[in-house]
């Protein structure tokens, strides 16, 4: 699936430019799905996330970058905005990247420059898509622990520690150490508390991540292997089918 791009420009060369984008995109995993002159539509449109990489021309004078930028939001939660200005602007361009942009081009731009632009954005968004699947999933598998009272700080503390190992492979040593344990009275700890060993919860917690992305299509079994720090594929289907019954290549048709 192609990535959709919104282009901001209020100039009045504006067509000749998108018929120029156009021409760079052909053959590439990106498309213009809109275009917009009008600055309010604009933010409108970033709003919405009906798209997936702003592309903002910033000309003379209305100069809209910065603007578009502050109206819409944290950079943490827009989409990636790919700034183009007419002339080499320093001053403009540090505002910008202040305001989150991840890339400031000026015009005459080399076509390998848009796409390498463009393919950096792509890079994040697949980044934020696995972090947005990994966080789900951690919220499911939570809440299917026991919700008591005298449970709840210890299911937060969890939840803290999966936040933290977001990037990488938890292990009981791991996890005993973020709750401040040794590692045996640790397992005894967690077992005590939810009837099953750390172990357990943690490969239930691999299986549901598992599952959402490959759910999407999006994923290779061998990259979901990889991701969640199996040592070979082979081993990732067996625990897979332990778990769920069938095979995460079933899971992913």
């Amino acid at each position: 699936m192609k990535l959709q791009i919104l282009v901001a420009d209020s100039g009045e060369q504006a067509a000749r430019h998108l018929n120029s984008l156009f021409s760079v995109l052909e053959d590439t995993d990106f498309l213009v799905g809109k275009h917009t002159a009008n600055l309010n539509e604009a933010v409108n449109l970033v709003l919405s996330r009906q798209y997936d990489i702003l592309l903002c021309i910033n000309r003379a004078p209305e100069y809209i970058a910065a603007k578009l930028l502050r109206l819409t939001g944290s950079a943490e939660h827009r989409m990636p905005a790919i700034i183009i200005s007419e002339q080499d602007d320093s001053q403009r361009m540090r505002e910008c990247f202040l305001l989150g942009a991840i890339d400031f081009l000026s015009e005459p731009i080399p076509p390998e420059d848009l796409i390498a632009a463009l393919s950096r954005a792509a890079s994040m968004i697949h980044e934020q898509f696995i972090e947005s699947e990994y966080r789900a999933a951690a919220v499911q598998v939570l809440s299917d622990l026991p919700q008591t009272e005298e449970l709840r700080p210890i299911v937060e503390k969890l939840s803290a520690f999966l936040r933290k190992m977001e990037h990488q492979t938890a292990t009981v040593e791991l996890a005993a150490d973020y709750f401040g344990f040794n590692r045996d009275y640790f397992g005894r700890y967690f077992k005590n508390k939810f009837g099953m060993t750390f172990g357990e919860f943690y490969k239930g917690f691999q299986i549901q991540y598992a599952q959402r992305l490959l759910k999407t299509g999006q994923f290779k079994v061998l990259e979901v292997s990889r991701l969640l720090g199996f040592s070979t594929p082979d081993y990732f289907t067996r625990v897979f089918k332990k778990h769920t019954g069938t095979t995460p290549s079933v899971v992913k048709k």
